[in-house]
């Protein structure tokens, strides 16, 4: 599902500063760090367009030489001109941090000119005629092509993308006691639909460019111009349709009242983990403001517990334990986050009549990589950072606090400080939106709204967590974990999952290898199996109850283990269209099983394999081998 938010060049739709992001500060002259690294520099659209641009001129002078001096003389002249608009490109970022609005003239003025000049020469007739001729031609037709989409970029994005990031001071935009002025974003919506059909038209440029028949010295920098092109367009889409949904959605329009919900790897449910934490959040023009606090004690104390009040098919309910519908912490049993959503809006609905405008899912891995961008917070004299957070709140808290009343206190405060941290926004927005798409890509942050459109905008961006009706627009294949033990030993539980296919039997193997490492030294009996006794089980063995997911038209049609290792736990059902098979298996002390299955998928076009798992406390490698692909179209 992240592929998606990856997809919009990591959509600056899904925070509250991602109109300033994705649209503007791609015009920014600055630079910010590669998602997922903390050294590397990523420079700005417009002087890493103009540098491929002037590398490709230079590549390309070689060929014009073979067509005439005349040609050549001109390859150079372009080459200059745009080296020297990349220079003054350069020097946008202090203008505007300046305010120097006659610098920032002079530098737009003086693009603008050099720009429009390499474009005249490009498209004369001289370089018309060397675009025809075989081979030759199609690098000298890249060359124009780029040169004149780098022109529309400045002429008709660069000035109000100047306007925008001028605007649009992310210093000046945090709000007092926690989020962001959203009157700047507002102002911002009439410059957006410019800069992103000037994108759109640009990319209609370079899509023409035939990328086989280039040059070695060509097709590089082509290349790296089109990547930029072709990542801006889609978000500046995205931002541009979505612009008044998100600004809705930060209390623009009315207050908005968000349930947020904590997964807790350490005990393992299918989209994460046992989702006992939460905190309920509203949102007010852009203002946050922390409501109120609740764990499961919340709903036993209210007496509603234990019932079931959500219409869930028999089919679907068939796949899960009995306590599945009927208690808060096995909501997330299921892989579809939209059923998990369902029985959360109607139990609150039924405990205090609370009805939200929206349900957001993250797990402490997510924590981590938001806390490595806005730094480390104090609670109670603890410094929790990226680097202790998962280990803190998974495993740590059990052993310093052994009984649940005290975890649930200490909780409850590490909570009140990191949603007070996180929200006053004193952070690089853009190093915060690599943090959740690296959340997303682990299939760690799930989304659902009530809004239509919001609704809308979380299904594109691969952050529903919905199983699929059809296999259109992705084929779903999964393999999930719900923990049988009743502890929180699977923050010692590793994963690494495989799938390969037989394209003549038209069927996927997924093989998921489960590796159980708890030390000795874990004691706390809040941590060690309350379960496993029953069954004679040592009480650090985990027992998992494995889920085998099937995509629409598609059948399970064999899983290792056959049957489970524990008499009378085969379930079977279906959910959303998807048939599914449980097995439970047991995982020592020290020890690894592997299990798997085999789908047979249905007749008909396939869209992108989509290989689903439930998240750990740890990295999940994930290997797709070269025999799926012919099964499956490839991702855009």
């Amino acid at each position: 599902m992240g592929d998606n938010l990856r997809r919009h060049n990591r959509s600056r739709a899904t925070s509250g500063t991602g109109a300033e992001d994705a649209a503007i500060a791609e015009s920014d002259a600055t630079s910010v760090t590669e998602p997922g690294e903390t050294a590397r520099r990523r420079p700005r659209v417009w002087p890493w367009v103009l540098g491929g641009a002037f590398g490709l001129i230079g590549g390309a002078a070689a060929v014009a030489g073979i067509l005439g001096a005349t040609l050549a003389v001109q390859a150079v002249e372009v080459r200059d001109d745009l080296l020297a608009a990349k220079a003054t490109l350069g020097r946008l970022g202090s203008l505007v941090e300046a305010k120097d609005e006659a610098g920032l003239q002079a530098a737009a003025d003086d693009v603008s000119v050099r720009t429009a000049r390499a474009a005249q020469t490009v498209q004369s007739p001289l370089w018309q005629k060397a675009s025809e001729i075989p081979v030759v031609g199609a690098n000298i037709d890249a060359v124009s092509r780029v040169t004149r989409a780098v022109d529309i970029l400045v002429r008709d994005a660069l000035p109000p993308g100047i306007q925008m990031i001028s605007d649009l001071d992310i210093k000046k935009l945090a709000l007092e006691g926690g989020g962001f002025d959203l009157q700047p974003f507002q102002q911002a919506q009439a410059s957006i639909p410019v800069v992103s059909q000037a994108f759109t038209a640009a990319k209609a440029e370079t899509d023409g460019i035939h990328s086989d028949q280039l040059l070695d010295a060509v097709a590089g920098p082509v290349g790296e111009i089109r990547d930029v092109i072709d990542r801006t367009a889609p978000t500046l889409d995205v931002v541009n349709r979505y612009l008044p949904t998100l600004l809705s959605m930060a209390g623009g329009e009315g207050s908005k009242t968000y349930l947020i919900i904590f997964q807790n790897n350490a005990e393992i449910r299918a989209t994460g983990g046992n989702p006992a934490a939460s905190i309920i959040m509203e949102v007010d023009q852009g203002k946050f403001e922390l409501l109120d606090q609740a764990s499961s004690a919340t709903f036993y104390q209210e007496g509603t517990a234990g019932q079931q009040f959500s219409d869930i098919p028999g089919d679907a309910l068939a796949l899960y334990p009995a306590t599945f519908a009927r208690y808060s912490q096995d909501y997330t049993m299921t892989p579809d986050f939209p059923t998990t959503v369902q029985l959360f809006q109607d139990l609150w609905t039924r405990t205090n009549g609370e009805r939200f405008d929206g349900v957001i899912s993250i797990d402490p891995v997510v924590l981590s990589h938001m806390l490595a961008v806005a730094g480390p917070v104090d609670v109670a004299g603890e410094q929790i950072s990226s680097d202790n957070a998962v280990q803190l709140l998974l495993s740590d808290a059990y052993e310093r606090f052994p009984s649940g009343a005290d975890s649930d206190a200490f909780f409850s405060e590490v909570s009140r400080a990191v949603f007070s941290h996180l929200t006053s926004g004193k952070w690089d927005p853009a190093k915060m939106l690599d943090a959740l798409t690296q959340s997303a890509d682990e299939q760690r942050l799930f989304l659902s709204f009530t809004d239509e459109a919001a609704q809308r905008l979380s299904t594109e961006l691969g952050l529903d967590g919905a199983l699929h009706a059809d296999n259109t627009t992705a084929t779903q294949v999964g393999t999930y974990l719900n923990d049988y033990s009743v502890g929180k030993l699977e923050y010692h539980l590793a994963q690494a999952v495989s799938a390969t296919c037989d394209a003549s039997a038209r069927t996927i193997t997924t093989t998921t290898t489960l590796t159980n490492s708890i030390p000795n030294s874990i004691t706390s009996k809040y941590t060690l199996g309350a379960r496993n006794g029953n069954f004679g089980l040592p009480r650090t063995s985990m027992m998992l109850d494995v889920l085998f997911f099937a995509p629409p038209g598609g059948q399970v049609i064999a899983t290792d283990p056959a049957v489970s290792e524990v008499s009378g736990f085969d379930r079977s059902g279906s959910q959303t269209g998807n048939t599914a098979l449980s097995r439970l298996v047991v995982v020592p002390q020290g020890g690894s099983r592997t299990v798997s299955s085999t789908v047979q998928l249905p007749e008909g076009p396939l869209g992108p394999l989509q290989l689903r798992h439930t998240p750990t406390a740890s990295d999940t490698p994930v290997t797709i081998d070269p025999s799926c692909d012919v099964l499956f179209t490839p991702a855009a």
